[in-house]
């Protein structure tokens, strides 16, 4: 092709010069620091071997994606042998003839990833992405060493280099991150990722809910306007019997006091103490007796059941909850795609999220998230927003540990992510994991193995709404009953004071009856 006999003759000081239309310029430097200036024609080339002689000494260069966003850096063995499996399209049969060791970065991060580091300085990596390695490298034929830095996934500093795993691969100090990264725009331009491992979602992790003594729970039967709408309805049965009374003029004593006590009598089903002699206020009072019956049927079949069953109120079941009470404590991983997003994000509820976290949030290392969990969480003002298997871990080690289920995820989640790992740009590693990954995936291979990192998980994954009462009731569920006895007593106090002070002037209006 006429493009390599231009590279052949472009050495030195004899440079062919193409039309600047029909080419890419790029820019590298050689084994030997030599700069040369590959002139590529065929703009639709994605990639080829490129031998150029610099002396007396060949320098292997490799060029991919020369459209503009191409890459060229020095070809190493196993690089070559990628490439030609790459080019041939056998990626699941392909394996290295000669294992290469490759560099990887982890941190730990339970249930996905485990890392332990021997007495020797090595670090060892298990859990399920650990087991995904062990197979790919398995696979692929290739050995590797585990490479810890500072505990965090990788995110941009303002100077623009990143820190976390990103940053070492970035850094070329390792040649894939183990991960698992959530896919985000900014870290695709610095590093590629491969097939997706798993999907995954964020949901809100507080203290689990406990029933709460609810004094004015004798209420709870009837709304508050059930209970406006019986008032009303006394007071207008009350009306209307004493004007039947006075209109007529027979029936009834016309005392709207008599009349009070009356239906006050029928309210709690007991016996009246006069009788209606005419029809029509018969009526009236028979109507407001069945009222009576179904009202109060209704209310102590109601009060026995919630006597019985306490309800359990959910609090945060949402990040909307959650940023609507400034008094929580927000617990966030660090340098995570979320955190990432919020850094430009204006608008909308992660707006708000954004401006909450500066406030009020509290970043953490992947490592750090369980510790947080189960000593910060359990005092009711901490909110940590994580994944759903670490929730559900967070559930399996916690209910091991001390058979209790003292956490809630919320049901409603949030930021969903797509979880991979990743290479240096341009690697040939992507396409050789990819098509083993997603056999993994697809055939739920991974699922299961992290499934078995959480044996305990399926007791408190569901809390309960409704919880049966065993214990007696203390005085912290019945307080308001006794207040109103007291209020009653108070009250009844009162009018005996004012009855006892009335009563010589009662005496003197009151003729005195004499016998003959």
């Amino acid at each position: 092709m006429a493009w390599q006999q231009d590279i052949r003759t472009h050495v030195g000081t004899n440079p062919v010069q193409p039309s600047a239309d029909s080419c890419h310029m790029l820019i590298v430097t050689g084994s030997l620091g030599v700069t040369v200036e590959m002139l590529l024609l065929e703009a639709t080339l994605t990639s080829a071997l490129v031998i150029v002689a610099a002396g007396n000494t060949p320098a292997v260069f490799f060029v991919t994606d020369v459209t503009g966003e191409g890459q060229v850096g020095n070809l190493s063995g196993w690089q070559s042998d990628a490439f030609a499996a790459i080019k041939s399209g056998s990626l699941m049969r392909f394996k290295f003839p000669r294992a290469p060791h490759l560099l990887v970065a982890a941190e730990p991060w339970p249930p996905h990833v485990y890392v332990n580091k021997a007495a020797d300085g090595s670090v060892k990596v298990t859990g399920p992405m650990g087991q995904l390695l062990d197979t790919l490298a398995s696979s692929v034929n290739f050995t590797y060493s585990a490479v810890q830095k500072d505990g965090y996934w990788g995110a941009p500093w303002p100077n623009g280099s990143w820190n976390g795993m990103i940053g070492t691969v970035l850094r070329k100090e390792a040649d894939l991150g183990l991960g698992p990264f959530g896919m985000s725009y900014s870290r695709s331009r610095v590093v590629d990722f491969t097939t997706p491992v798993f999907m995954e979602m964020l949901h809100v992790l507080v203290t689990r809910p406990l029933p709460e003594p609810n004094p004015m729970g004798f209420l709870a039967p009837f709304s508050w306007y059930v209970w406006v709408g019986l008032l009303l309805a006394l007071l207008a049965m009350l009306v209307t019997s004493t004007a039947i009374v006075r209109i007529l003029g027979f029936g009834g004593p016309k005392s709207v006091t008599r009349h009070f006590w009356s239906f006050y009598s029928i309210s709690f089903t007991q016996s009246l103490p006069w009788v209606p002699t005419s029809d029509t206020l018969r009526l009236a009072f028979f109507t407001w007796m069945f009222i009576v019956l179904v009202v109060v049927r209704s209310y102590s079949g109601a009060l026995t059941s919630l006597l019985a069953v306490k309800t359990v109120t959910v609090k945060y079941n949402s990040l909307r909850d959650v940023l609507d009470d400034p008094s929580l404590t927000l617990l966030m991983e660090g340098s995570t795609a979320l955190t990432d997003h919020l850094q430009t994000v204006r608008d909308g509820v992660y707006a708000e999220l954004a401006r909450a976290a500066d406030a009020r949030a509290m970043y953490l290392r992947a490592s750090e998230t369980y510790d947080a969990a189960y000593s910060l969480i359990p005092d009711g003002n901490y909110a940590m927003l994580i994944e759903n298997v670490v929730c559900r871990k967070i559930y399996s080690e916690h209910f091991s540990r001390t058979g209790r289920c003292s956490f809630y995820m919320s049901t409603v989640n949030f930021w969903r992510l797509i979880e991979c790992m990743i290479v240096q740009k341009g690697s040939p590693l992507r396409q050789l994991l990819g098509v083993r990954i997603r056999a993994i995936r697809e055939f739920g291979i991974y699922e299961r193995w992290e499934l078995d990192q959480m044996p305990n998980v399926t007791h408190c994954i569901t809390t309960p709404k409704k919880i049966k009462r065993h214990e007696p009731y203390s005085m912290a569920d019945l307080w308001a009953v006794f207040v109103i006895l007291l209020c009653g007593f108070t009250l009844a106090t009162a009018v005996f004071c004012c009855e006892l002070l009335l009563s010589p002037l009662h005496h003197l209006h009151t003729p005195h009856l004499t016998t003959q």
